[in-house]
């Protein structure tokens, strides 16, 4: 491809202002803000008539806890793995004589290459803006939790500079305690609040302990703490006597146990995570 081809494909390449289009990040099944909100929804007792009259706020959730949390806690905590945004903030789109290319100000605003200040302007602000407008618009409650997921992602970020920064567990506070505590709050489920926090707080742990899992050499913490979650749900699930729904956890985390007996991976296993994930919500949400 020519230089001018090349030039013409990026002055056509976009008719909007801020470019939001999206795309699976690696494979959906895997524990996520998105199956997240399902698993809450599912875990509030609410019937599909309910969550229908409601068709819009339970979009707008979506909207809001996956792509666009997701997107900031992406663009924060892991900036260079989007190839695209380094291509587009490497490119000088600004005329003006002192944001010339070596100019110090065009250095200090990031237009001769990647920088923060050209993420947080050209990247993160739109992000942070349109989640910001959607949460206004959804309720008061999700604007103060989006202002926290923001506060969470600039920890993130802050991670490739203070390396105590515990990163795993802002992961698990984007991924499962905010979108999870958004759902309760926003729907307006005020039933066993108590056995909804809890499950949500097993589940974070045990997405903790698989991160931890993967990272860390030896993995006895990672281990202890999927043990320890695993088992906290079981227990859940007796006390509120639906000794069925364990029957079904045994055999989805199963899988799990074999990983980790081999010494495999447990992104092999992670569909077996989501559906068992989804599978505690559903039982849940038969006694809430």
């Amino acid at each position: 491809m020519s230089e001018a081809e090349s030039r013409e494909i990026n002055r056509i390449a976009g008719s909007s202002i801020i470019d939001v289009r999206m795309w699976f990040d690696e494979s959906p099944w895997r524990i996520a803000a998105g199956w997240t909100v399902l698993a809450a929804m599912l875990a509030s007792g609410l019937s599909f008539a309910d969550l229908l009259t409601q068709a819009s706020t339970v979009a707008l959730l979506f909207v809001l806890a996956d792509p666009l949390w997701g997107s900031i806690w992406g663009l924060m905590s892991t900036p260079e793995s989007l190839p695209a945004i380094q291509r587009s903030m490497a490119r000088s789109r600004v005329w003006l004589p002192y944001l010339r290319s070596g100019s110090p100000a065009a250095r200090l605003f990031g237009m001769d290459g990647p920088s923060i200040l050209a993420l947080i302007y050209k990247v993160a602000l739109p992000a942070i803006f349109l989640a910001l407008v959607v949460s206004f618009i959804l309720d008061p409650i999700a604007f103060w939790l989006t202002l926290s997921l923001i506060a969470v992602s600039t920890a993130g970020w802050l991670h490739q500079q203070i390396e105590s920064i515990p990163v795993r567990l802002l992961f698990v506070l984007a991924a499962v305690a905010l979108p999870w505590l958004l759902v309760i709050l926003v729907l307006g489920v005020e039933t066993q609040w108590t056995v909804q926090l809890l499950l949500a707080g097993l589940w974070a742990l045990h997405v903790w302990g698989s991160q931890s899992y993967q990272s860390d050499d030896p993995n006895v913490w990672g281990i202890s703490a999927l043990a320890l979650a695993q088992a906290g749900i079981g227990l859940l699930l007796i006390l509120l006597q639906l000794p069925l729904w364990l029957v079904f956890l045994a055999l989805f985390f199963l899988p799990i146990w074999l990983a980790i007996y081999r010494r495999e991976s447990l992104d092999r296993v992670r569909f077996w995570c989501v559906a068992a994930l989804l599978t505690s919500g559903l039982a849940i949400g038969q006694v809430v």
